[in-house]
């Protein structure tokens, strides 16, 4: 499994993928339905007799694709040939060539864009609308569609076209972790549960190592403002309908709650007293000089990817201190008492769509059939828990994982991978949170159900028309810059509180409030499809 990073804590656009394609050129267990269909495909013929189709994706997931036990078992309960194609190394080279191949011609029988592209190339005829070929030849497509609204909702475009199927991600999140040694030398016997408890245990921590040169007690990555819930500070749409801050799935900021205005003094506080790693504040920490904090005891708490600790634990803390050991705490109440979750990454993936070529018409059938087996309970099963008898086993009509996710998740490229990754790119299915908790490490295992399942929270995702998503980048290029700025000049005092009402009128006239509306309308359209 690749490491993740972490999502920012500043409000980022979730959903602005690909806004080239406007230029003109809850989480449910992933069960499906109807087991009368296995979904098995069938088609043109290719030269080895079974149905073939060119299926393209970024160079990286082709190669994870290929090492996957799985998918040979797929391809062989289909009766198809896959001839995967590279549209470019990573994510960001594919999304640049992805335009030209479009508007050349040169997109394959099948591929994956962004949900937007999706349905802005849809409508000009450049990709197949597969709502008839749901209704026809995909019962397990169609039922999951009927039982999830949501998914379908997004998916559906207003005149009820499906130009697109995406991936369902996994119900995670970003997880407080901290070394529960260095917190029993400070004298630290329970975690905290509040802000201001949190602060108490920081400055235990500070005076117990005193001694240690630049450490810092709370360090980390990228964006270091966190705990927006436990100030009721993150953007949000509340139960009338009314969307708070620029809409991020909660990751972001609600710049006119009470809320964030507290969050900051609260950063204030923690900068002057130095209990955060300045540079983590300023944004020079580097992936490399944090995890080297966090492994040597130059800080003993952050707040990153849930499979962090288990790097951490692997990846030389207990060789450079025999006591190490890193673990988890829940999320913090919030300041009335009542128990915040965190914002969960997106479920609903719509950077990973499958779309069809008109051009590849008659090969439609085969693969929507094909797609079908994926939704399938027979595919979930393969793709979820991988090879019977090889990565699980049935016991007592529950399947059990007999494969070590740490071996598997190590082993180099070109190399028979008995593992399952939903969170990873292949064919855009359904998730099952369930299993893929259950293949993680031990560590992580030990606390990702019941933390996701009791301590996360997700957010509905919006989908945005064309001329929307271009303003509304165009928009956050300037909002996102000065947002992020001012809010370390706020924090490291380089710019007094005093002008706080002078900083929400700068943002105004960048145009936070535009962007808002935005999303109300966004959402608003949303209701009444």
């Amino acid at each position: 499994m690749n490491w993740k990073p972490v999502m920012k804590g500043t409000p980022v656009l979730a959903l602005a993928v690909a806004l080239s394609a406007c230029s003109g050129s809850g989480g449910n267990s992933g069960s499906t339905a109807s087991p009368s269909s296995s979904g098995a495909a069938s088609g043109s013929a290719s030269s080895g007799g079974s149905f073939s189709f060119s299926y393209m994706m970024a160079a990286k997931y082709n190669n994870w694709l290929k090492d996957l036990a799985w998918y040979p078992e797929l391809l062989k309960e289909t009766n198809t040939q896959v001839n995967l194609v590279d549209g470019g190394q990573d994510d960001a080279d594919y999304s640049k060539n992805l335009d030209l191949k479009i508007g050349s011609g040169e997109f394959p029988d099948a591929g994956i864009v962004s949900l937007s592209q999706a349905e802005v190339y849809g409508k000009q005829g450049a990709f197949m609308d597969l709502k008839p070929l749901i209704d026809k030849e995909a019962p397990n497509i169609k039922a999951f569609l009927e039982q999830n609204p949501d998914y379908a909702n997004l998916v559906t475009d207003k005149d009820g076209h499906i130009y697109g199927l995406m991936q369902e991600y996994p119900t995670i999140s970003s997880v407080t972790l901290y070394r529960s040694d260095m917190f029993k030398k400070a004298g630290i016997t329970q975690n905290p549960t509040t802000i201001q408890e949190f602060t108490d245990d920081l400055k235990k921590l500070q005076e117990a190592y005193k001694s240690t040169q630049n450490f810092y007690p709370f360090t980390g990555r990228d964006g270091f403002i966190r705990y927006t819930e436990a100030f009721d500070a993150g953007d949000k749409i509340d139960a009338d309908g009314k969307v708070h801050g620029i809409y991020n799935l909660g990751a972001g900021y609600d710049l006119y709650s009470p809320g964030f205005k507290q969050l900051i003094e609260w950063y204030i506080s923690l900068y002057k007293d130095k209990l955060i790693d300045p540079e983590w504040v300023a944004g020079t920490q580097t992936e490399d000089s944090w995890q080297t904090k966090m492994l040597t005891g130059k800080g003993a708490v952050s707040d990153d990817f849930f499979t962090r600790p288990a790097w951490l634990m692997s990846n030389g803390g207990p060789k450079n201190d025999p006591n190490y050991d890193i673990q988890v705490m829940l999320p913090f109440k919030t300041q009335d008492g009542q128990q915040s979750k965190r914002p969960v990454y997106p479920t609903l993936r719509t950077d990973r769509v499958i779309v069809i070529n008109p051009k590849s018409k008659a090969k439609a059938d085969g693969i929507i059939k094909f797609m079908d087996y994926v939704f399938s309970e027979k595919g979930r099963q393969l793709m979820d828990y991988g090879v019977e008898g090889t990565t699980s086993k049935d016991e007592n009509g529950k399947k059990t994982f007999i494969t070590d996710f740490s071996v598997e998740a190590a082993k180099p490229l070109g190399t028979t991978n008995n593992g399952v990754y939903q969170d990873r790119l292949t064919f855009p299915a359904p998730v099952d949170n369930d299993a893929y908790y259950d293949f993680l490490d031990k560590l992580t295992k030990s606390y990702a159900k019941n933390y996701f399942d009791n301590y996360a929270q997700v957010f509905p995702t919006l989908k945005y028309d064309a001329d929307q998503l271009k303003e509304r980048t165009n928009l956050l290029a300037k909002v996102q810059p000065a947002l992020d700025s001012n809010i370390v000049k706020f924090v490291t005092g380089a710019r007094s509180m005093s002008e706080w009402d002078s900083f929400l009128s700068e943002m105004e006239q960048a145009g936070y409030k535009q962007i808002v509306d935005i999303d109300q309308a966004a959402y608003d359209a949303m209701k009444q499809q």
